[in-house]
């Protein structure tokens, strides 16, 4: 399948974009490690940022949180140019994917640290820090020693050291590495709560089933090269053209009588067991749906389940990777 080309989809806020890349390249030994990267985020804006290692994700992200430089091109952060970097530094929040830790500190003087070198006011530090740890979930933890914090709780740390000068950019590489699933779901609620207090935020990770319902945004990156940029919704919906249904008999010895029929049908491209169901992949839009499903009817088959498979970014990203899953 050919790669879809980038699709600018402003959301959140209808003013101006609070970042915005362009163009972006980046060259290191000869080699491009970016070619050409563009795209927008506005206030409210999660971008899911996908891709295999090597692709290009981190190098994009340091370059936006200012420790690396582009070989050309150039982002807008909250309407000044990247260049400005005291500015940038003060709009953005960048939480690397290896973080280091103070393990002789606690909680709340890790805090004051990072209050401190983000040159938060002295009689607004409490308050800051305050305001972070409650959104981390990890007020009752200021006094326990950061040795002492789990993998989530150290992974929330370092999103609440980011939340003391209060940025509006976020840009968080795999945050949810090492997570187990009850620290993800902790980790997204917070995530879906800085979306509504307005902030734009670049997600980089491998968790595709975390981003289906966290993005609204999905940005896919191989190779150096963005291969899509657009709303989730939008972004699978140009993707459907095979629908994938589930189908379930009520006498599961007709099964393989109803496999021979639907593979006999020209529309259909696919179609294998799943346990007690099983799964067709079919091209064609809801006229043809319509009709295979009525046709089941009229040779007697009948039906306990026939729900569409959602297309989820696992799919999504290896299509677009033309990776044969």
């Amino acid at each position: 399948m050919p790669a879809l080309s980038p699709a600018d989809d402003p959301g959140g806020s209808a003013d101006r974009p609070l970042l915005q890349v362009q163009d972006i390249h980046k060259t290191y030994d000869g080699q491009e490690a970016l070619k050409g990267v563009s795209f927008e985020l506005y206030g409210g804006d999660i971008m899911g940022f996908l891709g295999p290692n090597g692709a290009g994700k981190t190098t994009l992200l340091r370059i936006l949180a200012t420790i690396n430089k582009p070989t050309s091109g150039s982002a807008l952060i909250d309407g000044k140019p990247l260049d400005d970097v005291d500015h940038a530094r003060r709009k953005l929040g960048y939480m690397p994917d290896f973080i280091g830790t103070y393990d002789e500190l606690t909680v709340d003087e890790y805090m004051e640290f990072f209050a401190r070198a983000y040159l938060v006011p002295p009689d607004m530090r409490e308050y800051s820090k305050s305001e972070a740890l409650g959104t981390t979930g990890l007020q009752e933890l200021k006094d326990k020693p950061v040795s002492g914090l789990s993998r989530g709780q150290t992974q929330r740390l370092a999103l609440a050291r980011l939340l003391m000068h209060d940025p509006p950019i976020l840009l968080l590489d795999e945050p949810a590495a090492g997570l187990d699933p009850r620290a993800r779901v902790h980790l997204r609620d917070i995530l879906k709560e800085l979306q509504r207090k307005g902030k734009a935020i670049i997600v980089s990770s491998h968790v595709l089933e975390d981003l289906t319902d966290l993005s609204n945004k999905i940005a896919v990156i191989d190779q150096g090269v963005l291969l899509a940029f657009g709303s989730t919704r939008s972004l699978l919906s140009r993707l459907r053209d095979n629908r994938r249904w589930k189908i379930r008999l009520r006498d599961e010895d007709e099964t393989e009588r109803l496999r021979a029929f639907l593979d006999a049908r020209s529309e259909v491209k696919e179609v294998h067991y799943h346990g007690d169901h099983i799964l067709v992949t079919f091209t064609g839009g809801d006229e043809v749906t319509e009709e295979i499903h009525k046709a089941i009817f009229q040779e007697g088959f009948r039906l306990m389940e026939f729900a569409e498979e959602a297309l989820g970014l696992e799919e999504l990203y290896l299509r677009l990777t033309e990776v044969d899953s």
